[in-house]
């Protein structure tokens, strides 16, 4: 099987393991290849359709696995929808051939059980699946085939026993799993069920069947607590619907929000404070993520119209509303004042702690004796952006990474409640004002916040425009307020308004004239402006102020670049490899240099470097970008040669091609 095969056929497992069958369907059909002899994708198509009792739609699929009789998995899969559809003698002589060729085999010996029933003759169906078990122990069908048997003479006990044993076998099993379930509910045999149901889950988290069923069990046995932490996980896995949103509101009733305990831990109690509107997609899983090592959960709804104050009182927290004034420091200190815990905790809905962390995330409260006291929390802005200011490539380190990589912000998160801390200004609003005026010393927490805000760009932008707008609202209270200028240039040019953003750095300049990060970002902008030799002069000034800022080598390179200056790019981009040989984004830029110097072997050492780390997918789409840049500044002959290295990389695209045979007409 080819790797793109066995992608496809893993994506289409989980779809179908979230109950989102034909999406399943329509993904394994979509990539079944014309040619023969690439029968997995079909045949896996046809296994899902068999477990959803679309038999006629599996036997369709079956043709489309381009396989003659002997491949006997197609052929069983064949006699299985066959026997469904009550295509008895079909069925019989397709496992008779089975056997035939393969000898005694259980799961066709299975098969000739169930026509055995039909044909009502259940003393040679048991004989039947006596053997086909003797065969093959972990056979499911048969010994789902015993409990069908033991159910048809009235036996519920036996078929409980045989039930569970196909389970065991089969847990993902539609069929099988409803009737396990349905077995318990009948002997009352619930607890066993349960132990079943759990074991099932522990490799095979994203299964939404097997969550349902074991959260039904559960609420039966009125273990409300155990069932409210499988619904907060089954609403994290599988998102919201109405039905598990009430069900899991009227357990919440019986179990009351989450509250400081009695008997706390060592380092005291804490409350996670949170401002939240219209964060229904994210919310769950960031008060999953927090929950273990909370004891009160605060969230602020500031207007949402979707279920954001239901999945917030599901997990436990006490909601407040609050009227949106175009301040969140206002907000913020406003789910302060309703929290209890020794500690706070501040996160955004779309931020994460991972697992990995909760320990030492205790052991810091533990370790803390000053009053007040305050920590900084990384913050890891997970991107596609690997030319960001401080992008670090990620490294596997947290189960948590997306994207490509991540750069930092920090700020305080944790600290003591203390109602003289508060946060300060209407955006980017932050506690460490009144640290300071407490004379609090600020430490370093060991535990990192997960940031996926900045990976959904529709939304990101909408946020930066009306961060924006409260950023002009700032300044105009203090034209001279630096962290004003700074903040509003970098919206302005999030937004691509930057000549504006060129401008506020200029301001910003004349208050803080040694800013290597203000030169960086005008080099940036000039960039940006199609201003080349202007980016390059403002890029060498920042290296001149802070010889470390890889970020100015880039932009200077790139510029150079753009403006035909291809030998010197080439060396600015090694001395910068030199120094930081993991900067994925010059490793680019560099095979695109030599690319532009027609250096083919030079570029294609490179390309098989980046072609096995995570930004490996998205090369064909560099590629693109970069020399739609070289045609925009008129430099037409190295958009051709990057175009024509791309195409011979095999990093081919319906686009690249059209735009190579426009630049070659050109030519």
């Amino acid at each position: 099987m080819t790797e793109s095969a066995n992608s496809v056929i893993q994506r289409a497992n989980l779809y179908y393991s979230q109950g989102r069958c034909d999406d399943a369907i329509i993904l394994l059909s979509d990539s079944i290849p014309p040619s023969t002899g690439h029968a997995e994708v079909a045949i896996r198509a046809a296994e899902l359709l068999i477990d959803s009792g679309r038999h006629e739609c599996a036997l369709e699929f079956l043709k489309k696995a381009n396989s003659d009789d002997d491949n006997l998995e197609v052929f069983y899969l064949r006699g299985v929808c066959h026997e469904a559809l009550g295509n008895f003698d079909v069925a019989q002589r397709i496992a008779d051939r089975i056997i035939l060729v393969k000898g005694r085999d259980a799961y066709a010996l299975s098969l000739k059980a169930r026509i055995a029933v039909f044909h009502k003759k259940p003393g040679e169906a048991e004989r039947l699946l006596t053997e086909a078990i003797t065969c093959d122990p972990m056979c499911a069908m048969a010994w789902y085939g015993l409990a069908c048997l033991r159910r048809q003479i009235g036996d519920a006990q036996a078929c409980f026993d045989f039930t569970r044993k196909a389970f065991l076998c089969s847990p993902e099993s539609r069929e099988i799993a409803g009737a396990f379930h349905e077995s318990s509910l009948t002997v009352q045999r619930l607890a066993e069920a349960e132990a079943a149901f759990r074991e099932a889950l522990s490799g095979r988290r994203m299964n939404r069947r097997l969550h349902f069923f074991l959260i039904d069990l559960l609420l039966r046995q009125t273990k409300y607590a155990d069932a409210m932490e499988a619904v907060e996980a089954a609403i994290v896995e599988f998102g919201v619907d109405q039905g598990i949103l009430g069900a899991a509101l009227k357990i919440r009733e019986n179990l009351g929000p989450l509250s400081i305990p009695i008997q706390l831990k060592p380092g005291g109690s804490v409350s996670l404070c949170l401002i939240a509107k219209n964060e229904m997609k994210h919310l769950a899983r960031c008060l999953n993520s927090a929950k273990p090592i909370v004891d009160e959960i605060i969230v602020v709804d500031t207007g949402s119209t979707d279920e954001t104050k239901d999945i917030a009182r599901v997990f436990g927290a006490r909601v407040y509303d609050f009227e949106w004034t175009d301040d969140f420091s206002k907000a913020r200190n406003f789910a302060l004042s309703k929290a209890s815990g020794d500690w706070i905790l501040v996160l955004d809905a779309d931020e994460v702690i991972s697992t990995t962390d909760h320990g030492g995330f205790r052991r810091v409260l533990e370790k803390s004796q000053e009053r007040p006291g305050a920590y900084r929390v990384r913050t890891r802005n997970y991107s596609y952006q690997a030319n960001t200011v401080g992008f670090q490539q990620n490294r596997g380190e947290y189960a948590e990474e997306q994207g490509i990589g991540w750069f930092p912000s920090d700020k305080v998160r944790l600290f003591t409640n203390d109602p003289r801390i508060r946060f300060e200004y209407p955006v980017h609003e932050l506690v460490e004002p009144s640290l300071q005026r407490l004379k609090t010393t600020i430490r370093d927490c060991p535990v990192a916040v997960h940031h996926y805000g900045t990976l959904r760009s529709v939304k990101t932008l909408e946020k930066t425009k009306n961060y924006r707008q409260l950023g002009r609202k700032k300044l105009r209270k203090n034209i001279k307020d630096v962290s004003a200028l700074k903040e509003l240039a970098i919206q302005s040019a999030q937004l691509g308004n930057h000549a504006e953003a060129l401008d506020l750095w200029r301001r910003f300049i004349k208050l803080q004239p040694h800013s290597a990060e203000a030169y960086l970002n005008m080099g940036a902008a000039y960039c940006n402006l199609a201003m080349y030799a202007e980016a390059v002069s403002f890029s060498e000034i920042a290296l001149r102020l802070e010889p470390s800022l890889k970020e100015a080598a880039f932009n200077m390179a790139f510029s150079m670049l753009l403006m035909e200056r291809a030998e010197e790019a080439k060396t600015a981009l090694e001395r910068l490899l030199g120094e930081q040989p993991d900067y994925i984004a010059a490793q680019f830029l560099l095979c695109v240099a030599n690319a532009c110097l027609q250096e083919t072997e030079e570029a294609e050492v490179i390309l098989g470097r980046l072609r096995s780390l995570p930004v490996g997918d998205y090369i064909g789409e560099s590629f693109l970008e970069i020399a739609r840049r070289f045609l925009s500044a008129s430099r037409s002959d190295y958009a051709r040669r990057t175009l024509e290295a791309a195409l011979h990389f095999g990093c081919t695209s319906p686009e690249m091609r059209a735009l190579f045979e426009k630049c070659m007409a050109a030519a």
